[in-house]
């Protein structure tokens, strides 16, 4: 089939490698255009700007004032791309409405509009799931997420926090707008796959040889542990109106606090508490048949979405008070050990540049050994 003008829509789902796969599409945007696959927007803020004015979630007191031109923008961007195919790629995408949808298609011009979409076991999305709600400012305790989680997908409802989740309402939106055959999903292989499947997976729809495509040295978006989420949770809870504002949280609640502080102590993996183990199984079981007789392009192994033993856990195992006090006391080291450390290089006449590696593992050495007699004096 040709691929002439196509423009694909990359809608996630949420926590399925969608950071890992835009952050490769970025760095290697120029071997793309080589290839005839524009990016348009070409930025992860521009793009970030097109979905909340789509999704309607524009806020004048939250958002940059480029936000109301970003449609406009981007039709003309992409009416001005010279490759034989483009992308953008944005999970929030995924649960919007009709009338929304509409509006981004009518924007796309004469394109052939494809839809991707990147979807997971649910037993690992879930926990992932409640941490991308942690790193935007939530408050829910991980227990109250699974059973709204359960609720609304038992009773039908497509409301958060279901709707980022419920694979076949989100494929059907989409597929009532552009026909089931514009509709590519591609299965997260599960754990132990070799760690370029999912890139070399999306690749192939796009037409791209993935070869060429050199991913980031390390994998972006780090996971957090059940005991820093849950300190993230309660210092969110705390946070003032002022830390409210999208741009502001971002910055420092989601990748300084969050994605620098929390993602560097010792984690132990969030996990699905065994009496939601039958529920996630069925759900399994009703997405795999759905996809299946829904007519979507396929790639991967639907048996990828059935939800691994090592997802879940015998019983629930609560944070207790002292493992959310050793973190934050670490958390309060690392903050004022990088502080420290750019103190000293403005003293030292360097400015606030960033220090060398070895520099960098020296500082976060001294600041271990400090945590460590810390807890030592206050925790024993």
């Amino acid at each position: 089939m040709s691929t002439s003008r196509r423009f694909y829509i990359h809608i996630g789902m949420q926590k399925t490698g969608t950071s890992y796969l835009q952050a490769a599409m970025l760095r290697n945007r120029e071997v793309l255009a080589e290839q005839g696959l524009d990016l348009v927007p070409p930025t992860k803020r521009e793009t970030f700007e097109l979905m909340l004015l789509v999704r309607d979630r524009y806020n004048p007191a939250l958002d940059a004032a480029s936000v109301p031109e970003s449609l406009n923008k981007f039709s003309a961007a992409l009416g001005r791309a010279p490759g034989s195919r483009a992308l953008v790629s944005q999970e929030s995408l995924a649960v919007a409405g009709p009338h929304q949808i509409r509006s981004l298609l009518d924007a796309c011009g004469d394109r052939e509009v494809h839809v991707i979409a990147t979807v997971r076991d649910l037993a690992r999305q879930l926990p992932s799931s409640w941490q991308q709600l942690l790193k935007s400012g939530g408050t829910m305790p991980y227990q109250r997420f699974l059973r709204q989680a359960q609720a609304r997908e038992q009773e039908g409802e497509f409301q958060p926090p279901w709707t980022h989740l419920n694979v076949p309402a989100v494929l059907a939106r989409w597929s009532e707008a552009l026909g089931p055959d514009r509709i590519h999903v591609v299965t997260v292989p599960p754990a132990g796959s070799a760690p370029t499947t999912l890139l070399e997976r999306y690749c192939g729809v796009l037409g791209v040889d993935p070869d060429r495509i050199v991913p980031e040295e390390s994998r972006v978006n780090t996971s957090l542990g059940r005991v820093q989420a849950e300190l993230l949770r309660r210092v969110n809870s705390e946070l003032p109106v002022e830390m409210r504002p999208r741009q502001v949280y971002g910055a420092v609640g989601k990748r300084f606090f969050a994605a620098q502080v929390l993602t560097a102590q010792k984690q132990s993996p969030i996990r699905v508490p065994a009496e939601f183990r039958s529920w996630c199984e069925a759900v399994a079981d009703r997405q795999i048949k759905t996809i299946e007789g829904a007519g979507y392009v396929v790639t991967g192994d639907l048996a990828d979405l059935r939800c691994p033993d090592a997802a879940f856990c015998d019983e629930d195992d609560p944070v207790t008070q002292r493992e959310v006090a050793s973190a934050a006391v670490s958390a309060l080291v690392h903050i004022l050990s990088l502080r420290g450390e750019a103190v000293r290089r403005r003293a030292e006449g360097g400015g606030g540049a960033a220090s060398t590696p070895g520099h960098a593992a020296a500082v976060r050495a001294r600041a271990g050994r400090l945590v460590r007699r810390i807890r030592g004096r206050t925790l024993a």
